[in-house]
């Protein structure tokens, strides 16, 4: 560096017979870590089973088995009763968009249930959320979850939208074959 008596301001050599003056170099300096700063903070879309690899989900993303931890409070009867329950499933995807499973509960006041079956459908978007329609047996209307996909699809969690009185969450991990 140069201290350039004319300009009365230290000057930078940045090529032949060319010199940047501090000013220069400080509002160069600031537009580049503007333009970093820039770049760092601006949003990017992500998905929850991101990996870095640009893909997405769908309905493909669950195939095989999931073993489900439940637990929640459900309807309990006519007059508007509830009780909590915990749970295991045993949960098959299809990878096409349907599933059935096998479900053993206990319920506060209605005591344990074993081996009931279910039938359903589910649909899974591109950010890797998704929904459920759930049927089973001895229940007259279908239960609707709301879900998202983590871990590239080695887990899912899972909340019950429909009927308003259950407030159930479940938690679903991919069985190990």
């Amino acid at each position: 560096m140069l201290f350039n008596t004319d300009v009365n301001v230290l000057s930078i050599p940045v090529g032949q017979n060319r010199r940047l003056s501090v000013r220069g170099a400080i509002r160069l300096s600031m537009v580049i870590g503007f333009l970093v700063a820039l770049s760092l903070s601006a949003p990017r879309r992500l998905t929850a089973a991101d990996d870095g690899r640009g893909r997405g989900c769908s309905n493909r993303t669950l195939r095989g088995d999931y073993g489900i931890l439940v637990s929640g409070i459900v309807p309990a009867g006519p007059n508007g009763q509830t009780e909590m329950v915990i749970g295991t499933t045993l949960r098959s995807y299809d990878g096409q968009g349907n599933f059935t499973e096998v479900s053993n509960t206990h319920g506060q006041l209605s005591g344990a249930v074993e081996g009931r079956k279910g039938y359903g459908t589910y649909q899974i978007n591109a950010d890797c959320t998704g929904t459920t329609a759930l049927f089973v047996d001895g229940i007259p209307f279908p239960t609707e979850t709301s879900m998202v996909i983590v871990d590239d699809g080695r887990e899912v969690k899972e909340v019950v939208m429909s009927p308003p009185p259950a407030f159930v969450t479940a938690v679903q991990t991919r069985v190990a074959h």
